[in-house]
């Protein structure tokens, strides 16, 4: 079963007043958006069977258009068939909506990026060697010496932990605590944990939830109707793709929850990511009215260290991307910030990694 949508999509909404690194990979030039086609049904459905992947939804977007929408496949193993308002997990693609919030409360002056985050915590402080250094800007780029790579989460049926038991790797925590063993600012290493502490930080600022403010800075201005950090998620009226093992069997329970919302907690569509890219990349080439001031889109999609920017990847080329990898779950995007187009991948198994990169090279 295939559901599709070709053609333009409206701006409208995009100008307003686990986990694997890709930064050091080139995919070579996108072919123009305009063009963009969804692959063929038998392909892509071969190609699920191949890797005992029940589905697959693809997004390709242009300038200020979303070209390409599809779906294939099936929510769940057996089950009703995914549409292009499915929602998959993120996983760690979730850093880029949330680097995207961090930058919004920089834009309003909320928040300097530069100055150490302990100043600003006020539930819980950053411990550990140079602790007192770390900034959001090295939090986020992947530079403030913090431990814990990603997280397992959790299934439904578990006692979900609390952020600051996360932090402190304590009660229902099944992650080490969060701390600097690594001088700040000297050298990228991947954290998810660093990422984590800036869902307290933005909790602290705005003291609400931390979906809620995401929800209210982000998804809504941006257009991502079918997008949300919050977890556990609602029922959604067969809204959501369940996760799969290797072997294409539904994991227990369904799928994860990822407490740890700011590094891995989102569920989109590619459709809401394209809107999410378009956005980033209209702004960094200084569209006006852009969700983010030229300056400050420009400051994410620049490498601080090793390839990685703010919540994004850049390759050599300056393609930017990110992938996501959740317990049953796998979700690329790459994008080109100089001709503002792209292509966003998600899956719903394990063997996602290698069907997204194929069908990545279809569309």
């Amino acid at each position: 079963m295939t559901w599709q949508r070709l053609g333009r999509a409206s701006r409208r909404g995009f100008l307003v007043g686990g986990s694997a690194w890709m930064g050091a990979m080139s995919f070579g030039a996108l072919s123009p958006a305009s063009a963009a086609k969804s692959p063929g049904r038998g392909d892509v459905e071969a190609l699920l069977r191949k890797y005992r992947v029940p589905a697959v939804s693809v997004a390709a977007f242009e300038g200020d258009e979303i070209t390409l929408e599809a779906a294939y496949g099936h929510q769940k193993a057996g089950g009703d068939p995914a549409t292009p308002e499915t929602r998959f997990q993120a996983a760690s693609i979730s850093k880029t909506a949330n680097a995207l919030c961090v930058l919004s409360l920089a834009r309003d002056g909320k928040l300097d990026l530069d100055e150490p985050v302990n100043r600003r915590l006020t539930s819980w402080q950053v411990t550990g060697n140079g602790a007192d250094k770390v900034t959001a800007r090295m939090l986020l780029s992947h530079t403030g010496g913090t431990t814990v790579h990603g997280f397992a989460g959790y299934e439904r049926d578990d006692v979900i932990p609390s952020v600051i038991d996360i932090l402190n790797g304590q009660g229902a925590a099944n992650s080490q605590p969060i701390v600097v063993d690594t001088p700040p600012g000297r050298k990228f290493r991947y954290s998810g944990g660093g990422i984590t502490i800036l869902q307290r930080l933005i909790l602290d600022i705005e003291t609400t939830s931390y979906h809620e403010v995401v929800a209210q800075r982000v998804l809504q201005p941006l257009g991502m109707s079918n997008s949300s950090m919050q977890q556990p998620r609602q029922p959604l009226s067969g809204k959501l793709a369940f996760g799969h093992t290797d072997k294409g069997e539904t994991v227990r329970m369904d799928y994860h929850i990822y407490p740890e919302m700011a590094a891995a907690g989102l569920w989109t569509t590619p459709g809401d990511l394209a809107r999410m890219l378009m956005a980033l990349v209209g702004a960094a080439a200084g569209q006006d009215g852009a969700f983010l001031p030229k300056k400050l889109a420009r400051q994410m999609i620049t490498p601080v260290k090793s390839g990685a920017g703010l919540g994004v990847f850049i390759d050599n080329a300056g393609m930017i991307n990110h992938s996501g990898v959740n317990w049953g779950f796998r979700a690329i995007y790459v994008a080109n910030p100089r001709k503002r187009r792209g292509k966003i991948v998600m899956s719903n198994g394990e063997n996602g990694e290698a069907l997204n990169n194929a069908i990545l090279k279809r569309i």
